[in-house]
């Protein structure tokens, strides 16, 4: 069986639209050109802004020696980062890939995510970051190009079959034993934060909206009070025997993938669904079966993306200045080990 999925969370590192952190005010940087790709160029000014931006990233996990370590890791493969990102861009133009609605749709994402009323409203919310708005844009369309050059270029081509995965579920069984969870995502109108009527028909609003087939992560981010809203109210897994008992009634009564209706709690109004169900003790196949076939997915991934890149290498010119390291060029170990597999 032929399967394609969508590029997970593994490759976050490539989809990243709101990072966009710049290099601190107080630091002079020469803008001198370190790298050329093709028609693009890669100055010394956007490398040292990835450098800041890895740092800030690292220093929400890391502290002290540690985090420098972790820095001076990483920071080896930010200029193949950079790379990488010119050479899918360049494909993506080549293929006449064309995201501009796709921008419009991001943009308008992240405006509801903050809550805000309007585009003009997250622009000035963007450039009090001191960030330019047009840069803002394009970042987010060379994500969007990056992201469909993989899907199309990489990861239609990889195949994960059923047999493979029950393969993998055979000898990884013990891995997947749990006390009995469900993976589940709400919408909770707050019973505090609006009125009872209210709440009750904007409950009832988007209980229609699932209805009519919108997406229950888009519709939490528009009506959901939850924590969680954010992140389309996706609350996590959940123990079965932790849930009160009108939630646990509603939820065992669900298949996986299903909606419920709206539950009256003492919180306020709350629409439940179930993305994943695993059962006490070692699941069945079928309920990890996603799980595994994305994980085959992933390890198969990343090194058919490595290979395809280095491949675009060959078909590219690539300058680098003296004392600067393309970490993602093609090493003759590399070229010895593709010629024993064949």
């Amino acid at each position: 069986m032929r399967r394609v999925l969508s590029v997970t969370a593994s490759w976050a590192v490539l989809m990243m639209m709101m990072a966009a952190v710049p290099a601190p005010a107080a630091t002079k940087i020469v803008d001198r050109i370190i790298a050329r790709v093709n028609s693009e160029i890669i100055t010394q000014r956007m490398f040292e802004q990835e450098k800041e931006k890895l740092r800030t990233q690292l220093s929400s996990d890391y502290s002290g020696a540690e985090l420098e370590t972790q820095f001076r890791e990483q920071s080896r493969n930010l200029l193949r980062d950079l790379i990488d990102q010119s050479l899918m861009v360049q494909k993506a133009n080549d293929l006449d890939i064309n995201v501009d609605t796709d921008v419009i749709k991001k943009l308008d994402d992240i405006r509801q995510q903050y809550n805000l009323s309007s585009l003009d409203d997250l622009q000035k919310e963007v450039e009090k970051q001191g960030i330019i708005w047009e840069d803002f844009k394009d970042q987010i369309k060379r994500q969007l190009l990056m992201r469909e050059v993989i899907g199309r270029e990489v990861g239609s081509r990889i195949v994960v079959s059923r047999d493979d995965a029950r393969k993998y579920y055979e000898a990884h069984k013990d891995e997947f034993k749990s006390p009995g969870m469900v993976h589940l995502e709400e919408i909770l109108v707050s019973a505090q934060k609006h009125k009872p009527e209210e709440a009750k028909k904007r409950a009832a609003d988007a209980l229609a909206d699932l209805n009519a087939g919108q997406r229950f992560s888009e519709t939490a981010k528009k009506y959901s009070d939850g924590p969680n809203a954010d992140q389309g109210g996706d609350i996590g897994f959940v123990k079965m025997g932790s849930m009160a008992p009108e939630i646990a009634d509603a939820v065992s009564k669900l298949e996986v993938n299903q909606t419920s209706g709206i539950l009256d709690t003492k919180f306020g109004y709350l629409i439940l669904k179930i993305t994943e169900r695993f059962s006490p003790g070692i699941p069945k196949f079928e309920e990890v079966e996603q799980r595994i076939n994305e994980q085959l997915y992933n390890q198969k991934m990343q090194p058919d993306l490595r290979s395809y890149l280095r491949e675009l290498r060959k078909e590219s010119y690539i300058y680098l200045a003296p004392g600067y390291i393309d970490a993602g060029a093609e090493r003759p170990s590399d070229a010895l080990a593709a010629k024993g597999a064949q």
